[in-house]
C-alpha cells in the first residue's frame, strides 16, 4: 500500500496548500492563492455602472484607477482629510461611523450632533448634504473598505463619533477610546448590507480590508500589536459574515493579503502607504476579474 503523503493524510491537495516562493512567481498565483473562492464568475463593472468606494486613501486609489479607465465613479477628486462622508479621514474607516452613513442616507437618521465645547462640529463636504445622499441612493456598487477598530465613543449621547475631531479637543471626562468589538462590528456589517440590498435591490457590494496600518493607538499599548489585533478583529469578522447564507450576494477583495503576501516591497519609505507600483499591481488585478470594458 501507497504511504499517504504529509498532506494527503491531513485532507490537503493543490490550492488549499500555503504556497511557498517558487508558486507565488508563478503565473497563476493570484487566481491559484489569493482570488480562488473570491472572483466573480464574470466582471460585473461596466462602463455605465455607478461606483462609489467608500474609506480614505486606499478608496481614493481604487477611485482614480477607475476615472482613469473611463469608469463611472463617485468621489474620485475628493481629499479624505477634508470629507466626512464617503471619503473619509483614515482614523474613521470604522463599522461605526460608515454605519452612520448609510442609515442618514437611507433611513434620514440624523448624524447626531458633535460638540466640542459649546461649538457644534458640522460636516465637511464637497458638495450639499443633499448631493451626498443622492451619490450614495444612486450607486449601483458599493466598494466598502474597512480600517480599523478603535473608535471615540461619547459617554453623554451614548453613540461613536461618526466624523474626525482631533483628541486633544475632547473632554477626556465624556468621550474615550474604544475597541469595537467582533460582534459589534458583525452587526454593523449586516446592517450596511441590509440597508443597501433594501434600497437598492440589485447594488453589489463588495468589501475590501485596507492593508493601511493604524496610524497610532490611544490604548496605551504596542502600535504593531494593536493594528495586528485590529486587522485580524476585521478580517476575521468579514470571513463570518461572508460565509452566511443571507449575505451570498457580498463579494470580497483580498487586498490586504494581495499586500501583504504577494506584492514584494510594497510599502513607501513610511513604511504605512503603498507605492504606485503597488496600487498598480492590485489594480490591475481588480481590473483583470471585475471590470468589463463592455458598457
Amino acid at each position: 500500500m501507497r504511504k499517504l503523503s504529509v498532506l494527503e493524510k491531513h485532507g490537503f491537495n493543490g490550492l488549499n496548500r500555503w504556497p511557498g516562493n517558487t508558486q507565488l512567481e508563478s503565473a497563476e498565483a493570484v487566481s491559484d492563492y489569493f482570488m480562488h473562492g473570491y472572483a466573480p464568475p464574470e466582471p460585473l463593472i461596466t462602463k455605465n455602472t455607478k461606483i462609489t468606494a467608500f474609506g480614505s486613501c486606499f478608496a481614493g486609489n481604487v477611485s482614480r484607477y477607475l476615472l482613469k479607465k473611463g469608469y463611472q465613479v463617485n468621489a474620485h477628486s475628493w481629499d479624505h482629510n477634508q470629507s466626512d462622508l464617503i471619503r473619509i479621514d483614515e482614523i474613521m474607516v470604522h463599522t461605526p461611523a460608515l454605519l452612520a452613513q448609510f442609515e442618514w442616507a437611507f433611513n434620514n437618521k440624523p448624524l447626531g450632533s458633535v460638540f466640542i465645547g459649546s461649538a457644534e462640529e458640522k460636516a465637511q463636504t464637497y458638495h450639499s448634504l443633499e448631493a451626498c445622499k443622492q451619490i450614495i441612493k444612486e450607486t449601483d456598487f458599493f466598494i466598502i473598505t474597512l480600517g480599523l477598530t478603535e473608535a471615540w465613543y461619547d459617554k453623554e449621547s451614548e453613540q461613536y463619533l461618526w466624523k474626525f475631531v482631533p483628541n486633544r479637543r475632547l473632554d477626556p471626562t465624556r468621550f474615550e477610546s474604544r475597541f469595537v468589538s467582533f460582534s459589534e462590528n458583525l452587526e454593523n456589517l449586516r446592517r450596511i448590507y441590509n440597508l443597501i440590498k433594501s434600497n437598492v435591490p440589485c447594488a453589489k457590494v463588495l468589501f475590501t480590508l485596507s492593508p493601511i496600518p493604524l496610524l497610532g493607538s490611544y490604548h496605551g499599548k504596542s502600535v504593531v500589536a494593536a493594528n495586528t489585533a485590529s486587522k485580524a478583529t476585521l478580517r476575521a469578522v468579514l470571513h463570518e459574515f461572508l460565509s452566511q447564507k443571507e449575505h451570498a450576494d457580498a463579494l470580497y477583495f483580498p487586498s490586504y493579503e494581495l499586500v501583504n503576501d504577494y506584492i514584494e516591497s510594497p510599502w513607501k519609505e513610511d513604511n504605512r502607504h503603498i507605492t504606485p507600483d503597488t496600487v498598480e499591481t492590485i489594480m490591475s488585478i481588480f481590473d483583470e476579474y471585475y471590470l468589463s470594458a463592455n458598457d
